[in-house]
Order: structure tokens, then C-alpha cells, then sequence
């Protein structure tokens, strides 16, 4: 399986209607994070983009994943390949006594 990266770039106004749908999302996300589809979600402060590492066997995959987001109708989006990913998420502590 590949890893992806999906930037994605929200509206500059978040009106009442992009709200509404976050729960939906943020359920949505949760489910495909328990199944290891999502590695990572990440929104940055300002809330104007946001980034997702995605485990897909292909490009197309991939998309298809992100066009099922809630938010969709509002982000644009740009997927990209991963060569490289490490992670220390999951990984126990090393503890030396």
C-alpha cells in the first residue's frame, strides 16, 4: 500500500453552512482513521488548509477517498505520492531504568 498527501485549501470564508457539515466530517475522518485508511489529519490555525496522509493503492484511490469528505464541496485539493514517511505515531516509548 502507498502513502499520499492530500493538501487542501479551505474557503476564506467559512460560512454557516461549511459548520453545519463538520460533525458529518469529523465522523467521517474518525471512521477512516479506525480503519487505517487516514494516518494523519491536520488543520493549520487560521484554518486555511489542511493536510492528510492517506494509505491507497493508487492516485485514483486516493482521490476517490477525498471525494467522499463531507467538506468536499468546499476545499480544493492537490494529492501527491509519498517517496518518504516516517512516523512515530504508535510506536511505544523506550523506557531505560
Amino acid at each position: 500500500m502507498k502513502k499520499y498527501l492530500c493538501t487542501f485549501y479551505l474557503p476564506a470564508m467559512l460560512e454557516e453552512n461549511f459548520w453545519a457539515i463538520i460533525p458529518s466530517h469529523r465522523q467521517h475522518v474518525n471512521e477512516l482513521m479506525r480503519d487505517e485508511t487516514i494516518v494523519t489529519y491536520a488543520v493549520n490555525e487560521v484554518r486555511s488548509k489542511g493536510w492528510v496522509v492517506l494509505n491507497a493503492n493508487s492516485e485514483e484511490e486516493a482521490i476517490a477517498i477525498v471525494e467522499e469528505f463531507p467538506i468536499r464541496p468546499f476545499v480544493r485539493y492537490e494529492i501527491d505520492e509519498l517517496f518518504i514517511f516516517d512516523s512515530m505515531i504508535g510506536a511505544p516509548k523506550l523506557v531505560l531504568n
